[in-house]
Formats: structure tokens, C-alpha cells, sequence
């Protein structure tokens, strides 16, 4: 890779304090949507591309690192985002790529998909299943024109994807899948729709995957397969293609609107300890989206994002509510084991925060005369823009805002226990 020999830089945020690593960079491949795999310093392997030449794109490099975060935050197994600088300049983003080339294959849920209608079509799988593929494939619904807007035949497209991976690993294995691997798959699946609604992502096609061992004939076992951490990154062309008040899944077109109440409807188990946190915690989990978003981008974006994010963490919160307070009444919950779990459920929220907290110890929205002061000089000095926009966050990160008490206090806990190939970006 020509970096015109500019020693390049990975950069890390550790308790505020920004630091960078001299890296070397080797590309291995490059793909059609500009992205390339690397592999840095010899040793990891990943996926580099480039926002930030183009003003006009170099938002996106910000915002996978936000979302990377976000993901963090959320406790939503992702592929890890980091800057990569130069001494003068932001020249990308590194998603290190979660599995180990020599033991594991990661296969895509396109492969996946036609590997079953192939298993369909040779008589492989049963006629039951057969009919309900074929159902969701060919519905004449479903598009940009006339998207989906019934929870039942969402849940058809939803399944379309799970199915996928269960029917495959056990034709492969010739044996059913475990209750707990098929428990885990979803679980992480149904949390990667809900991600996409927090953030405001539009276009999922069959870019997620599974990552299965391999042999040393390097033939997939497929035994102890997973669900791959998620790739919080987007095609900005397909997602622009996509209408705002829609959201596109396997290939099928759904009102956005009705995202929430399928998932509440259906998948209630999957999402039910992560979205409890939402309406026990919503101040400070905003609080940490927005030291997230204004510590990573410019103001005018940061306002813009945080707006969306904060919306659709409110409107989880109040759907969470509603669902326990009806379950209050009809007495499916019991008020005691609520709290209790609550309780338990506020540790790992308290940790989470915590780390969010440590890493962007100012909130930059609170100091906007910092992210001001930052825009004058990029117009002064266009050359270091990036530098010296990252300069200026260092400026920030000078004091400490603790709120472990905080959270004991509103968690009701003690103190003491408050205080990474092929496919990328589709």
C-alpha cells in the first residue's frame, strides 16, 4: 500500500488520553466497494478503507467508530473499528477481522441461502420447510414500492436468515443443532436487527455471516459454528438507496415502524435483558451515546446523530414500559424477582458505562466552545484538519466525570460492585 511513505499510525483512546502506534500496512486483495484486506505489522488481518479523502464521505469513517462503540455499549458482539492516521492527516479505518484464518471459515449467509435452495431442490430438506422458503422468496410484496407491513410476514423474512443457518449446520452435521447453539445464534441475530434500528441503519442484506472450524484439509467441520460478530459498517450507495422509512432485510423491503413491535412480538427472549436496561437506565446510557458522538465527530454531525440514536433509545424505553406495565397487571411479573433482576442486570450496565465513561472522560457536548474553537481552525489550516481536529478533543479529555455513584445509587447497588473476511460493509 503507497502511503506516499507517511509513517501510518493506528490510534487508540485509553482513559482520554489519545495515543498512536506506528503500524506497517500489506494489502492482500482489494474489493469492488474500495475496501481492501490487510494485514498490519505481519501479525492481524483486516479489512481497510478509506472515507476521509472525500469531505463529503469522511463522516462515515466517524461514524463506524461510533457505532463500534455503541455496540460496546450495548453489549452487541461486533467487529472492532480503529483510525488510521498519518502525521498530518485521517487516512481510514481498520476493522479487524474476529476469527483465526488457519483454524475457523467464515461463510456468508448468501452462501448459506443458496446452499439451502440447492439442499431444496435435490429433495435434501423436508417439504414442510421447502414450502415456507419458497413462501418468503417469492413474495410479491416486499418491495421499495410496497414494503411489509404486517409483524407475521416480517417474522417470515426475519426467519428466512435463521433458518439458514439451522437448516445448513445440521444437513452438514447430519445431526440437530443443540438448544443452546440455536439459542445463542438468535439471540445474536434478532440483537443485530435491533442495533440496525438504534443507529438508523437501513440496508442488511445477506451480508452477516457464520464462522464455522475447519479441518487441516481445510474442509469445514461445522462443528461448534457462531454467529460472526456483526459489521457495524455500511455500503453508503445501498443505504442511500433505500427510503428513509424503510428497512431492508434478506433482500425484502419492511416499514420501519413495524421493526419494534415484530421483535417485541416474536422475539421478546432475545432482546428482553438488553432492552430492561433501556428503561432502567436511559439517562446515563444517553449520557454515554453522547460522550461517544461528540468526542468523534463535528459538531454539526454530532447533533444530527445524537438526535436519532436518543430518539430511538426513547422509544425502546417507552415500549419497554408499556409491555411491563400490561405484564403487571395480567401479573406475569413478579415485582420482587423484577427488582432483583434488575439489580443483577445494573452491574453489567454499570460496567459498560464505566468503560464509555474512562474512555471519553469529557462529554464534548457539555464543552461545545472545544468542538467551536476546533471548526475555526479548519478553516485556517485545512492541511492538518484532521490533526488538528484530534488535538483539540486531547484538550478535552483534562477532567473526570465519575459517575459509578450515580449509577449505584439510581442501580440500588453497593459501591463496591458499581466502582474481526471476505464480506465487509454490504
Amino acid at each position: 500500500m503507497d502511503m506516499n511513505n507517511n509513517q501510518m499510525f493506528i490510534v487508540s483512546l485509553d482513559n482520554g488520553i489519545h495515543n498512536e502506534e506506528p503500524i506497517t500496512m500489506k494489502t492482500f486483495n482489494n474489493f469492488q466497494d474500495g475496501s481492501q484486506l490487510v494485514q498490519l505489522n505481519e501479525t492481524v488481518f483486516g479489512i481497510y478503507k478509506n472515507n476521509s479523502g472525500d469531505p463529503n464521505t469522511s463522516y462515515l469513517d466517524d461514524y463506524d467508530i461510533i457505532k463500534s462503540d455503541i455496540a460496546e455499549l450495548l453489549d452487541i458482539r461486533h467487529e472492532n473499528n480503529r483510525r488510521i492516521v498519518t502525521e498530518d492527516k485521517n487516512i481510514g479505518i481498520f476493522t479487524e477481522l474476529n476469527y483465526s484464518q488457519n483454524l475457523e471459515s467464515r461463510i456468508s449467509i448468501t452462501n448459506i441461502l443458496q446452499s439451502v435452495i440447492n439442499n431444496i431442490n435435490a429433495g435434501l430438506l423436508d417439504e414442510k420447510k421447502a414450502i415456507g422458503y419458497n413462501e418468503v422468496l417469492q413474495m410479491t410484496k416486499a418491495t421499495k414500492d410496497t414494503p411489509l407491513d404486517n409483524n407475521e410476514d416480517i417474522k417470515k423474512v426475519i426467519d428466512l436468515g435463521l433458518n439458514s443457518i439451522f437448516d445448513k449446520l445440521e444437513i452438514e452435521r447430519k445431526i440437530p443443532l443443540e438448544n443452546e447453539t440455536k439459542k445463542s445464534i438468535r439471540k445474536n441475530y434478532i440483537r443485530m436487527i435491533l442495533f440496525d434500528y438504534i443507529i438508523n441503519r437501513k440496508y442488511r442484506n445477506y451480508d452477516y455471516s457464520i464462522i464455522t472450524k475447519i479441518d487441516n484439509n481445510n474442509n469445514q467441520t461445522w462443528e461448534n459454528s457462531y454467529f460472526a460478530p456483526i459489521s457495524v459498517s455500511i455500503n453508503i450507495n445501498k443505504e442511500n438507496s433505500v427510503p428513509d422509512n424503510i428497512y431492508m432485510i434478506n433482500n425484502k423491503y419492511v416499514k420501519k415502524e413495524k421493526i419494534l413491535p415484530t421483535l417485541y412480538e416474536y422475539y421478546y427472549k432475545d432482546i428482553k435483558k438488553l432492552t430492561e436496561t433501556f428503561s432502567d437506565a436511559l439517562k446515563l446510557y444517553k449520557d454515554a451515546i453522547s460522550r461517544i458522538i461528540y468526542n468523534n465527530t463535528n459538531l454539526i454531525k454530532a447533533k444530527e446523530l445524537e438526535k436519532i440514536v436518543a430518539d430511538n433509545f426513547e422509544e425502546i424505553a417507552k415500549i419497554q414500559k408499556e409491555k411491563e406495565n400490561k405484564e403487571y397487571k395480567e401479573k406475569k411479573i413478579n415485582k420482587v424477582e423484577r427488582t432483583m433482576a434488575t439489580q443483577s442486570i445494573n452491574v453489567k450496565i454499570t460496567n459498560k458505562l464505566d468503560l464509555i465513561q474512562k474512555k471519553y472522560p469529557v462529554n464534548l457536548k457539555d464543552h461545545p466552545e472545544l468542538l467551536e474553537s476546533q471548526n475555526t481552525k479548519e478553516k485556517d489550516e485545512k492541511v492538518k484538519l484532521i490533526v488538528e481536529e484530534e488535538k483539540n478533543k486531547d484538550v478535552g479529555f483534562t477532567s473526570t466525570i465519575i459517575i459509578t455513584s450515580v449509577v449505584a445509587l439510581i442501580c440500588g447497588i453497593g459501591a463496591g460492585i458499581a466502582s474481526i473476511l471476505l464480506l465487509f460493509g454490504n
